[in-house]
C-alpha cells in the first residue's frame, strides 16, 4: 500500500501508473513533478515502479468482503472476487497493462473489505471520543494549534560544538560542595560535558560546580568510587512542574583518572553512534537557519553599507549588493561612476543616528539629482534635517518630488564587527577532518575597521510621490536647496560594491561585451541610444543613455551596427527580443531572443562568436578582489539586519506562510507578534494572514512571477488600540494597501486612526519568487545528518524545497505619517508610543 507520506500525491500516481512501461514516462513524470523536491520525486518514481512490478498472487476474498464472491479466471488462474473487486481488477489490468502489485493492492483495499471498513470505523470512534471531550474542536484541533503560527528562525544563532554529543540515558549521582547527594538522569553526554534531568526541588545555581558519579559506568570502566568527575553548571532550565534540566561542562582536573575518563567516553561514543544516536539538535538548527538565510540574502531589496571607523573618521567602505538592490547602488554613482555614498552618509548624519536608542536608529532620507553641463549633482536631506522649518521642508519635498530622479530611502544603523565575519558554526571536529576556514590576513585587514552597517532600502513609489507632489512651495526659495547639495569633489573616498554570492541559476554563461545597440519598439519607432553590457546566445543585457518606456513582456527589435561589420553571413538588424526585466531607473533591461519566428540570426551569430572566441571573452562574473569577502560580509549582514523576513511555502496547490526570521535587532512587528501567544520556536502571524492575504493575494502574485523578476511591493498598515495585547481580535486592525480604492482613502484611514488615539504602524513589503535552494551551502551539514538520521535530513530538504516566495518587511511608519501630512504634534506622539512599545515588549512573554 502506498506510504502515508505519498498519499497527497495519489493523483500523480493515478495519472502516471499506465505510462511506467512506455517511452513517454520520463517526460510526463518530469512535467507533473517539476514543483516537487528531488527527494520526493525519487520516492514517487520508486513507488510507481513498485506498483508496476508483475504479480502472480492468488486473490481469495471469501469471508473478507461484504459481497457475493465468485470464481474469476485470468491467464489460467482462478481468483475469488465479488463484483466490486472484479471491476477494480479489470480497471487495473487496463491501466497497468498486466497483473501488477498495484492491481493486487487496489483489489485488497476496496471499500467493502471488512478490514478497510473496520479501520474506518475505528478512526470514526476515535474522532467522536475526542470531540466528546471538547465538542467545539475537531480532531486536528486537539493538537497544538499551529495554523496561525510560523516557525521562528533567529538568523546567525548557530550553536557550534567542538565534539560530538550522544543521546544516552543512565542514572548518575551528583554531589554538591557541601556533601549533599541527589539522583539524576543523563539525557546526553560528550567528552567535555553532559545534560542531566533531576527533580525540580534540588537547588542548583548557574555558575556553581558539582561532582558526578557515573555509577552505571563503573562496571565498564574503572572509576574511583570516591572521586567524582567535576563539572561546572552552565545553564539551568525548567522542563515541567516536576523536573529541571542542567547543562554541564567538564572542569579539567589534570589527573590520570580525568584523562582516562575522557578517552573512555570518546571511545564509547564512537563505538555506539549507531546504537544510541548522536544528538544532532545543533546541526539540525544550523542547517535550517543557514538554508533560510541563503534564501533571503540574495533577494533583499536593501543595500547593506558597511561603515569603517579609523582614527576617529567614519567612511562607507563597501556595499553588499543583490539583484534587487543593485539599482540603488548605481543611483548614487555620479557621471564618473564614483559612489557619492561617503557624502550622503556623512559623519554628521551617522552621529545623529548614534544619539538615538539602539533599537530606534533609523531615519528617512530624501534624494534627487540634477544634471547640468555633463555633470550630475546630488541633493539629499533627512526627515530630521527638514523638521522645524516648514518653508524649507516644502521646498525640498515639493520640488524634489517633481524630478524624475526623486527617491525616498529608509535608513537604519546597526553595530557590527569583523568577529561576525566568520560563520559561527562547524560540524564537530570528531566527525570531520575539515576545520572551520579562517580568513586570510588580507581579508582580516580589510574587515578590521568595520564598525557599523547602514541598511538603505528604496521605498519610493508612485502613490507616495503623489502626496509629495501636492506640496506647494515658493519657487523663489529654491536657492535654499543648495544647503543640501553635495559638492563636486576632485577625490572621493572609494566605496566598492560586493555582490552576494549565490547558486548559479542561469541556463548558460553570459559574456561581457560592450557594443552599440540600436533599439526600436514594436512599431519600429527608434528608442534612445544604447549599448550592450553582456550577451549569451539566447539574450543580452542592454543599457540606454536615457530611461526606456518599456515594460516586461514588450517586444523590441535591435540592430547591431558594429558587429554587422564583422559578419557577412548573418543579418544583424531588426532582431526580435522580448523584454524580461527593466531596472527601476528604466535604463537597463534584460532581453531574451524570440525564436518563435524563423531561426534567430542573432542567436546563431552569438553561438558562432562564442565558439570561435571563448578564450578571449570574459565571463560576466564580478572579479574577486578579496577572496572570501562576499561570504564574510554576508555573515555580518545576517547578524546585523533589523528587518522582518518571511517565507511562503507551497504544498500541492496551497500556499502558506510557514516561517519568519529575525536578525540582531527585532523590529516593531516582531514585538507585536511576540505578544500574541508565541513561544521561542514559533511566532503568531494572524495579523499578516487576515483577509487571505497569503493564500490568495500573495499566492496569485507568486504564480505569475519568475525567480529573475523584480519583487512586488506592498504596504501594510496596523492599528493598535490601547488594550490590543489583551484583546488582539478587536485591538489589532490590519489593512494592506491593495484593499483601498484610492490614495485619499488611505490618508483618511490613517488620519482617523491617529485622531482616535490609536497607534499606527506602517510597513513596506517586498515579495520575491525564489529559485531552488542553494544545496551546496548546506551540503556538509546535510551529509553529516544523513549519516545518523537520514529521515531528518530528508525532512529538512523537503521543507526548504517547498519555499516558493520570500518576503522582506521593514518599518516605514515615520515616512507614511509624513507623507499623509499628519501634524508634527501627532507624529511626535506616535513616535513616543512606538518607542514605548519597543521598550515595553523588548522580550518575549513568559510561557
Amino acid at each position: 500500500m502506498t506510504a502515508p507520506d505519498l498519499q497527497e500525491h495519489l493523483t500523480i500516481i493515478e495519472r502516471l501508473k499506465s505510462l511506467v512501461q512506455t517511452s513517454d514516462f520520463d517526460q510526463m513524470f518530469t512535467m507533473l513533478t517539476s514543483d516537487l523536491p528531488k527527494s520526493k520525486q525519487f520516492l514517487l518514481k520508486m513507488e510507481l515502479k513498485r506498483l508496476s512490478q508483475p504479480c502472480d498472487y492468488f486473490i481469495d476474498l471469501r469471508g473478507h468482503v461484504d459481497g457475493d464472491v465468485k470464481p474469476f479466471s485470468f491467464q489460467g488462474k482462478t481468483h475469488y472476487m465479488d463484483e466490486q473487486a472484479i471491476k477494480v481488477f479489470e480497471q487495473g489490468i487496463h491501466d497497468y497493462g498486466r497483473f501488477t502489485l498495484g492491481v493486487y493492492e487496489d483489489v485488497m483495499n476496496t471499500d467493502n473489505n471488512y478490514r478497510v471498513m473496520h479501520r474506518k470505523e475505528t478512526e470514526q470512534r476515535v474522532r467522536k471520543a475526542l470531540n466528546a471531550n471538547n465538542p467545539e474542536l475537531d480532531v486536528e484541533e486537539q493538537q497544538p494549534n499551529r495554523q496561525h503560527q510560523a516557525r521562528f528562525v533567529q538568523f546567525a544563532s548557530y550553536i557550534s560544538r567542538a565534539e560530538e554529543r550522544m543521546n544516552y540515558s543512565i542514572t548518575v549521582e551528583i554531589i554538591h560542595d557541601d556533601g549533599k547527594k541527589h539522583a539524576a538522569q543523563t539525557t546526553d553526554i560528550s567528552v567535555q560535558g553532559c545534560k542531566l534531568k533531576l527533580a525540580k526541588t534540588v537547588q542548583i545555581e548557574q555558575g556553581s560546580s558539582l561532582g558526578v558519579f557515573f555509577r552505571e559506568l563503573e562496571q565498564e570502566f574503572t572509576l574511583d568510587k570516591n572521586a567524582p568527575i567535576r563539572y561546572e553548571v552552565l545553564e539551568v532550565s525548567r522542563l515541567d512542574p516536576k523536573y529541571q534540566q542542567i547543562r554541564l561542562k567538564r572542569i579539567e582536573q589534570n589527573n590520570a583518572q580525568d584523562d582516562e575518563f575522557s578517552a573512555f567516553i570518546n571511545k564509547f561514543i564512537h563505538g555506539n553512534k549507531r546504537r544510541y544516536k548522536l544528538n544532532l539538535d545543533n546541526t539540525l538548527d544550523a542547517v535550517v537557519i543557514k538554508g533560510y538565510e541563503q534564501f533571503f540574502v540574495p533577494r533583499t531589496s536593501a543595500l547593506a553599507i558597511f561603515i569603517s571607523v579609523h582614527e576617529g573618521k567614519s567612511n562607507p567602505q563597501c556595499v553588499l549588493t543583490t539583484e534587487n538592490s543593485r539599482a540603488s547602488y548605481h543611483y548614487f554613482q555620479d557621471e564618473q561612476q564614483r559612489s557619492v555614498l561617503p557624502q550622503v552618509l556623512s559623519a554628521k548624519r551617522l552621529k545623529q543616528l548614534l544619539k538615538l536608542p539602539a533599537d530606534q536608529r533609523s531615519t528617512v532620507l530624501f534624494c534627487f539629482t540634477h544634471a547640468a553641463k555633463g555633470k550630475l549633482y546630488f541633493y539629499s536631506a533627512t526627515a530630521e534635517e527638514l523638521a522645524g522649518n516648514d518653508e524649507l521642508h516644502n521646498v525640498f519635498l515639493g520640488f524634489g518630488a517633481s524630478k524624475k530622479s526623486w527617491k525616498v530611502f529608509q535608513l537604519s544603523l546597526q553595530p557590527t564587527s569583523a568577529k561576525y565575519s566568520q560563520l559561527q558554526f562547524q560540524i564537530p571536529d570528531s566527525a570531520t577532518a575539515e576545520s572551520q576556514k579562517k580568513g586570510t590576513h588580507l581579508l582580516d585587514g580589510y574587515l578590521k575597521n568595520l564598525r557599523f552597517m547602514v541598511s538603505m532600502a528604496d521605498i519610493t513609489s508612485d502613490p507616495s510621490n503623489f502626496w509629495y507632489q501636492q506640496i506647494r512651495f515658493d519657487k523663489a526659495k529654491l536657492s535654499q536647496l543648495n544647503h543640501f547639495a553635495h559638492a563636486k569633489l576632485a577625490k572621493l573616498p572609494f566605496c566598492e560594491a560586493i555582490p552576494v554570492k549565490y547558486v548559479n541559476l542561469r541556463s548558460e554563461a553570459r559574456y561581457l561585451y560592450k557594443t552599440a545597440v540600436e533599439l526600436f519598439d514594436a512599431n519600429k519607432q527608434a528608442l534612445p541610444q544604447a549599448f550592450s553590457r553582456d550577451f549569451s546566445p539566447n539574450g543580452m543585457q542592454v543599457e540606454s543613455v536615457l530611461p526606456l518606456h518599456v515594460s516586461k513582456g514588450d517586444l523590441v527589435r535591435i540592430n547591431l551596427p558594429d558587429l554587422q561589420k564583422i559578419s557577412n553571413k548573418y543579418t544583424l538588424s531588426q532582431l526580435p527580443y522580448e523584454v524580461m526585466a527593466v531596472s527601476k531607473s528604466g535604463t537597463i533591461m534584460n532581453l531574451k531572443a524570440v525564436t518563435a519566428e524563423n531561426e534567430h540570426a542573432g542567436k546563431q551569430f552569438f553561438q558562432l562568436l562564442i565558439q570561435n572566441n571563448r578564450s578571449k571573452l570574459t565571463v560576466a562574473e564580478e572579479p574577486v578582489k578579496h577572496p572570501g569577502l562576499a561570504p564574510a560580509l554576508r555573515n555580518m549582514y545576517v547578524k546585523a539586519l533589523d528587518c522582518f523576513p518571511f517565507y511562503i511555502h507551497r504544498k500541492g496547490i496551497r500556499y502558506d506562510l510557514k516561517a519568519v526570521a529575525s536578525g540582531y535587532q527585532p523590529n516593531s512587528l516582531h514585538r507585536v507578534l511576540q505578544q500574541l501567544g508565541a513561544d521561542q520556536e514559533h511566532l503568531s502571524i494572524e495579523p499578516l494572514i487576515k483577509h487571505n492575504a497569503v493564500s490568495l493575494h500573495f499566492a496569485n502574485q507568486l504564480k505569475n512571477m519568475k525567480r529573475q523578476d523584480p519583487p512586488k511591493d506592498y504596504e501594510l498598515y496596523i492599528l493598535l488600540s490601547d488594550n490590543w495585547h489583551q484583546s488582539p481580535e478587536s485591538g489589532i486592525q490590519c489593512s494592506y494597501d491593495y484593499e483601498f480604492s484610492a490614495e485619499p482613502e488611505k490618508q483618511s484611514y490613517i488620519q482617523q486612526a491617529v485622531d482616535a488615539g490609536k497607534q499606527v504602524l506602517a510597513y513596506k513589503i517586498w515579495l520575491s519568487r525564489t529559485g531552488r535552494p542553494d544545496s551546496d551551502y548546506i551540503a556538509q551539514e546535510l551529509e553529516y545528518i544523513s549519516q545518523y538520521a537520514i529521515h531528518k535530513a530528508k525532512m529538512i530538504e523537503e521543507e526548504l524545497w517547498s519555499v516558493v516566495g520570500v518576503g522582506e518587511l521593514i518599518d516605514i511608519t515615520d515616512e507614511v505619517l509624513l507623507r499623509f501630512a499628519i501634524s508634527p504634534e501627532q507624529r511626535a506622539r506616535q513616535n513616543q508610543a512606538r518607542q514605548q512599545l519597543m521598550v515595553k515588549y523588548s522580550a518575549p512573554p513568559a510561557n
